[in-house]
């Protein structure tokens, strides 16, 4: 130890006069005459450099300091003490794979705040070094200008106050020395804990791994002959009271979380608020319909506490990474409490009681952890467990109500399969605890238990989220925006899937590590994942495929989602000129699809210049047989920009006739008044003739012909027609109906009657409208429509007709 402390020292030294030498030649750059300051400037040089000291004095630790960093080093090394005292680390050869890994957690634990603190105090030493050395130069300085002053014969109040800023330069430095000091004894300190860690760690990893090996091992005597041996230390006297553990671990943690609980807390009651404001205003608007879905909403939303609490937990780790054991514990009740109560809230009555023997199984697994494994009551307590969760599982399986699950439901069979399995394993667990693989039996039965408890908090979290996320978009906020009140089925069961799918992955990852298979299996996938197989010259890998489609699929998703925020959402409340948002929806889903294109490629491990080949290629493919696919995306793009023809527009190309539905990159589709969609290229819309009955507006002319019987007064009839135009309401007023007296037809007199109206596609419906008005109109004036009136001119006829006739 004083070996380190010199050591330090030495180099603390060599970067102070190092630092003093640079600051000495800055400051020789900067003042005249060097390291002296000259007379006349002395007065104001003090002011200055006493206003430097006062902040440098900023650095020194101060004794409240002093008090807390030694509180806290204190706390550190008493609880490496108590973790050395603990009996499990004289007995490390004879603990089980859990109480190994529970021993291991407690001490990395503890070797990541030791690291946190020794991180803390090299920094701070780093910044009181960096002072010492500016205070350094600073008495060079000033001690060169007294004796400078002194030699030039100065005031003696000028000298006097030169002393006194050398006398508050060194008591700065004794104080700077006493903090530096202070603070390396306690980093050596820190930093022996440490060693003592790694140490100790190392001796924990070496016992794992030879429990690994040695799992499928008898490593105790049978149970039969458990009672003729020495039965071991008492469970509670071979581990440290528990009390005593509490006790300290939630002081310890308490002292050292208090931003983190206190963060918490806020969290907690933001989303109890939230939460009971959601669910209160779903309340009143929730659909009235018997779907299982909205019961498990209505019955979630009754709750706001409890949802706001299982929330809550779920931030536990991540705002506090690894917790003591003792405090993953609590936790762990906390967490069960809300998850009970959801899940006896949604699962039928028949099976509600389910759910409190896999969690009652946890809460002695949690005691039995604390238990030194080699002892009589240990055994026993561990048979117990396994039994009693043996015929549990058994009994739930065997009930009539669980096989009608099973054999209805997809997730049944998989549920009975999974039932099957964990049966299996029970047994094998409950066979070694009475030979004597109590590593196995200890392994399996913790393993399995956890495993199911934790798939209970999966469910019951996915409840919750879900219901959360269905009063948020059902709510009457969110349901003012146009994209959720036109989507919101769509969008919640994205969500809930996406949900789904993130919590089952990982509740399998989590359950993989309990039973110590998440390493091969990772190692298994990544090595498939990065195995990398030549064709041609070009090295892909499954990954590289994967996620090369993945992209693509991505940008597609996005490339069609755009299109719907766009026009649905940010058009209403945007003013736009009539197709600006289609437009500009194309050119968003092209660069989409380019950009997401080049990304693709770039995950797939092709390089720039393979790309510059591709692209070479492609342009070959252009030139000759894809020509007309890229004349119809630039014509896409033109359509885009020049926008000739728009969404919802009336257009006439070629034989067909309807209503523009979608302008996409490649084609556009026409939905004709026959109720087909017919999809047309790009590139004949644009380089072919084309009418569009409503490009600049949705006027539209539409004529009427009528004939009358010959010697109607044709004033009259144009009178009718003048006021049947004036009097429909769909007939534009401007520009003015127009009735024409045609000509002189066969067999009556024509008249044409031309008007306007506003809606291009009632063109047909109001034509119709306007011919009946027109037709009672003419009644009611007693004006007659004729028949086609035709003469016939016999020139012979038949002998045997006269004769008959006659």
């Amino acid at each position: 130890m004083i070996k380190e402390s010199y050591k330090w020292r030495s180099i603390l030294l060599i970067i102070i006069y190092f630092s003093a030498g640079l600051n000495l030649i800055a400051q020789d750059t900067l003042k005249p005459g060097g390291n002296i300051i000259p007379l006349t400037v002395i007065t104001g040089e003090i002011t200055s450099v006493n206003s430097q000291l006062s902040n440098l004095n900023l650095s020194v630790l101060s004794a409240v300091e002093r008090a807390e960093l030694s509180a806290e080093t204190d706390t550190l090394l008493f609880s490496q003490h108590l973790l050395r005292e603990d009996s499990r680390i004289d007995n490390i050869n004879k603990l089980g794979l859990n109480s190994l890994k529970i021993l291991e957690s407690d001490w990395m634990l503890l070797k990541s705040r030791l690291d946190t603190k020794q991180k803390d105090y090299m920094a701070r030493l780093e910044d009181m070094e960096k002072a010492k050395s500016t205070l350094l130069s600073l008495d060079i300085v000033w001690r060169a200008t007294f004796s400078s002053a002194k030699s030039q014969d100065a005031s003696e109040v000028l000298l006097r106050q030169v002393e006194a800023t050398l006398v508050r330069i060194d008591s700065i430095e004794e104080m700077f020395e006493s903090s530096s000091e202070f603070l390396q004894t306690k980093l050596v300190r820190i930093s022996n804990a440490i060693i003592s860690c790694n140490d100790t760690l190392e001796r924990i990893n070496i016992e794992l791994e030879k429990a690994t090996r040695e799992i499928l091992e008898i490593n105790q005597v049978p149970l039969w002959k458990i009672f003729t041996k020495d039965p071991g230390a008492s469970p509670f006297e071979a581990r440290r009271s528990m009390s005593e553990d509490l006790k300290t671990d939630l002081l310890d943690f308490t002292s050292n979380n208090r931003v983190g609980m206190l963060i918490h807390f806020v969290i907690f009651i933001i989303l109890l608020f939230a939460l009971r404001y959601l669910y209160s205003d779903l309340k009143s608007s929730l659909r009235p319909d018997n779907s299982k879905e909205n019961e498990i909403v209505r019955r979630i939303i009754q709750r706001p506490l409890t949802s706001a609490l299982l929330v809550t937990f779920l931030f536990t780790y991540a705002l506090y990474g690894s917790l003591p054991a003792i405090i993953s514990v609590i936790n762990l009740l906390f967490l069960l409490v809300p998850v009970l109560i959801i899940l006896n809230d949604i699962l039928p009555k028949k099976s509600r009681h389910y759910i409190y023997l896999p969690a009652g199984a946890t809460l002695l697994v949690q005691f039995h952890s604390y238990i030194y494994h080699d002892s009589a009551f240990s055994r026993i307590f561990l048979l117990i467990i396994i039994t009693v969760s043996l015929a549990s599982i058994y009994y739930i399986v065997s009930k009539r109500t669980f096989r009608s699950i099973t054999d209805t439901r997809t997730f049944g069979r998989i549920l009975y399969l999974l039932s099957l399995g964990t049966i299996a394993l029970f047994a094998i667990s409950l066979i070694g605890s009475v030979i004597g693989a109590v590593t196995l039996a200890e392994f399996l039965s913790y393993s399995l238990i956890r495993s199911v408890t934790l798939m209970l908090i999966s469910y019951a979290i996915i409840i919750t989220i879900n219901s959360i996320i269905y009063t948020a978009i059902y709510g009457k906020y969110l349901q003012k925006l146009n994209l959720i009140a036109q989507y919101h089925n769509d969008i919640y069961r994205s969500i809930s899937r996406i949900i789904v799918t993130l919590v089952w992955i990982f509740w399998a990852v989590i359950t993989l590590k309990l039973f110590n298979a998440w390493d091969g299996v990772n190692g298994f996938l990544t090595g498939v994942w990065k195995n990398t197989f030549n064709v041609g010259s070009l090295p892909l890998s499954l990954g590289s495929i994967v996620m090369f489609f993945v992209i693509i699929w991505l940008t597609l998703f996005l490339s069609r989602k755009i299109k719907i925020i766009i026009e649905g959402e940010i058009a209403p409340r945007v003013k736009m000129k009539r197709g600006v948002p289609g437009a500009l929806s194309l050119m968003l889903r092209i660069s989409i699809i380019s950009i997401g294109f080049l990304i693709a490629v770039a995950a797939a491990g092709f390089g720039l210049d393979k790309l510059a080949i591709l692209l070479g290629a492609l342009g070959v493919g252009i030139g000759f047989g894809l020509q007309n696919i890229f004349n119809n995306l630039v014509s896409g793009i033109i359509l885009a920009f020049e926008r000739p023809i728009q969404e919802g527009d009336i257009i006439e190309v070629g034989e067909f006739w309807g209503t523009v539905k979608e302008i996409g990159i490649r084609s556009s589709t026409i939905f004709t008044f026959e109720g087909a969609e017919v999809i047309v290229p790009n590139g004949n819309l644009i380089s072919n003739e084309l009418i569009n009955w409503t490009l600049t507006d949705r006027n539209r002319r539409v004529e009427v012909t009528v004939g009358v019987k010959y010697g109607t007064d044709p004033d009259l009839v144009l009178n009718i027609l003048h006021k049947v135009a004036e009097e429909h309401q769909d007939i534009l007023q401007e520009p003015a109906a127009l009735p024409l007296f045609s000509g002189f037809g066969d067999s009556s007199l024509d008249f044409r009657m031309l008007f306007w109206i506003a809606k291009a596609d009632m063109r047909f419906s109001i034509q119709s409208d306007v011919n009946v008005k027109i037709n009672k109109a003419l009644k009611e004036a007693g004006v007659e429509i004729p028949f086609p009136q035709v003469d016939l001119h016999v020139k012979s006829v038949d002998e045997m007709a006269k004769f008959k006739t006659s």
